[in-house]
């Protein structure tokens, strides 16, 4: 017998089109997940490429030698016209700032860093005293650790002020030299960045682009960007620096005194004027250069790596008539680099204090006296030591001053003004750029 005919339901053929629209949505949808992940795989690599690219432009500019103004170059770095940076090095105070930039087609990373370099083998000892044909004399807590270069005239030790030598040996750990008749000298490309800063002229290069301190904005915080060119704030008069936050690249002259407040805050800037004078309890990084006297109160930190310099200006008709002065008070820390540079002077050397409890972790270089009754983890470089006691002045004496190398961190880098090495280390980063 003959079946009849199965016939389906209208309601078959919408169930099949719903079907259908179902599996071209999450076929669709598949495509569109297997597109972005294409993309993100491609961004992510190219993400990876930029920074390794970057990674290869901070090395380069680490190996590069000391900058001079407007030092920039782009660099192909395979010569496959796919791996572009560039890099820009320009001084910063006496370090130099490295700028690094990984480009390809609309990405970019970028990285601002402070550059410096550590000492060599032979630029790591605890002390260098010039020889001027005197020995030196130690007494009390006095150490001196590591190698010392000495005048042939040797090492004493002494009462002084009712205080006997307490240690067993002159120099522990260490090994005595014979030093010369002068300091290692000071670079004089370096030097010579700062010179100008001392010597207001409205035809000097950065007074033409300098702002008035009072006209700057400086009653509210500011962060000036390390990219372009800094932002030079000139004080006719003297100033007083306080609470807002003042950092980036940002360059403070002053024709008058400075006076820091202890809630200032000022970080990575540089600082130029006649005298500087850090309050008790002030907390910051910078480089600070003085020209006749620059005094930090007590409990203050300078954080690494800060510099303080006391900078003489060689003019012939400067006539020198009292005696540069840095005094850095008891229980302050300095992370970095202390020195004072007056060259020539021999009636009124210039003179570096640093007082009982006061501790400077890296180097010292004192180019005239050095009156050291605190600690340098680090290395110490002096012309003359002095001692003023409430009844005499001594000359190369020291009272209760650690010098001790070994107190220095391996890893230290310090600037290429005293450190002779050619390769140079990141100190700090300071920005990071990244637009994709």
């Amino acid at each position: 017998m003959r079946r009849p005919p199965l016939y389906l339901k209208a309601g078959a053929l919408l169930l099949a089109l719903l079907l259908a629209v179902i599996i071209g949505v999450m076929t669709g949808g598949l495509l569109l997940l297997l597109q972005y992940h294409r993309q993100y795989a491609a961004h992510a690599l190219r993400q990876e490429r930029l920074q390794r690219n970057l990674g290869s432009a901070t090395n380069l500019l680490l190996t590069a030698g000391t900058a001079t103004v407007g030092d920039t170059a782009m660099a192909d770095l395979f010569d496959e016209e796919l791996d572009s940076v560039r890099l820009i090095r320009r001084p910063w105070g006496v370090f130099d700032l490295g700028v690094a930039h990984a480009f390809e087609h609309g990405d970019t990373v970028g990285r601002t860093f402070l550059i410096g370099c550590a000492p060599t083998e032979a630029e790591r000892y605890a002390l260098y005293l010039a020889d001027e044909y005197r020995p030196l004399s130690i007494s009390g807590n006095t150490r001196i650790q590591g190698d010392a270069f000495l005048p042939e005239a040797g090492i004493r030790k002494a009462y002084i002020e009712n205080q006997a030598y307490a240690g067993e040996e002159v120099i522990y750990e260490g090994i005595m030299h014979h030093s010369g008749t002068a300091l290692p000298t000071l670079s004089a490309d370096i030097i010579n960045r700062l010179l100008p800063f001392f010597q207001p002229d409205d035809t000097a290069e950065w007074a033409a682009d300098a702002v008035d301190w009072y006209a700057g904005g400086t009653g509210d915080s500011l962060l000036y960007s390390f990219s372009g060119e800094p932002l030079v704030l000139h004080a006719l008069d003297s100033i007083g620096i306080s609470g807002p936050f003042l950092g980036g690249q940002v360059i403070v002259v002053a024709d008058g005194p400075v006076t820091v407040t202890a809630d200032a805050g000022l970080h990575d800037i540089l600082l130029f004027a006649p005298c500087i004078r850090f309050a008790d309890g002030f907390r910051g990084r910078l480089q600070a250069f003085a020209r006749d006297s620059l005094i930090v109160g007590q409990q203050c930190v300078f954080d690494y790596p800060s510099v303080l310099g006391l900078v003489n200006i060689p003019r012939d008709s400067l006539i020198q008539e009292f005696q540069p002065l840095m005094r850095i008070d008891s229980a302050s820390v300095v992370n970095g680099l202390v020195f004072s540079h007056f060259p020539g002077s021999e009636q009124l050397l210039a003179s570096v204090k640093l007082a009982k409890e006061t501790i400077v972790n890296g180097q010292v270089y004192a180019d005239g006296l050095l009156e050291l009754q605190g600690t340098v983890n680090g290395i110490t470089l002096c012309r003359r030591f002095s001692l003023q006691t409430p009844s005499s002045l001594y000359e190369n004496f020291v009272l209760g001053g650690v010098m001790n190398l070994t107190g220095l961190s391996p890893h230290y880098a310090g600037s290429p003004l005293l450190n002779g090495g050619k390769v140079g280390r990141a100190l700090v980063w300071l920005e990071d750029k990244l637009v994709y």
